[in-house]
């Protein structure tokens, strides 16, 4: 069990050590957390997920965040890396191209602009709730259908 500390531990400092060089640190008081230590065991990444809302989001490295699409239904997302966003930037929309949030297809908008998103896993609640993450309070991400662009014939 000792082992198990001390490894947590070790993982936490190199957390904390990366995102510190990557010009990012958590609130005061928030516990530093990789997003792929999150992801729930056995639990690969996700093709497609059903959307009708999004009822929370908490970033957590500069392109990676926890997103709740259902009330107690959490994913890690991680957004493209080439995407310019500051890791306390909240975003306002999910676009999807229909109902299902699809990787590589979908995006998020945020005031300094979008971004596309990369993966999506389920997160484990269990390890959210260990953690103390939870929906950040007042974050109201909307959903836009955008079809695309429409084919001529």
């Amino acid at each position: 069990m000792a082992t198990w500390s001390r490894l947590a531990l070790l993982g936490a400092l190199a957390f904390h050590a990366n995102a510190a060089v990557a010009g990012w640190e958590p609130a005061a008081g928030e516990p530093a957390s990789d997003s792929s230590d999150l992801a729930a065991s056995g639990a690969g990444p996700q093709r497609a997920v059903r959307v009708f809302r999004v009822y929370g989001w908490h970033a957590l490295e500069p392109h990676a965040a926890v997103i709740w699409l259902g009330v107690d239904e959490p994913y890690v997302i991680r957004l493209a890396r080439r995407c310019r966003v500051a890791a306390d930037e909240t975003p306002s929309v999910l676009v999807l191209r229909d109902k299902h949030l699809v990787p590589g297809r979908d995006r998020m908008v945020f005031p300094a602009g979008e971004c596309a998103i990369d993966s999506l896993s389920r997160a484990d609640r269990n390890k959210l709730r260990a953690s103390a993450i939870t929906p950040d309070g007042g974050v109201v991400v909307r959903l836009i259908h955008d079809a695309g662009p429409r084919r001529t014939q």
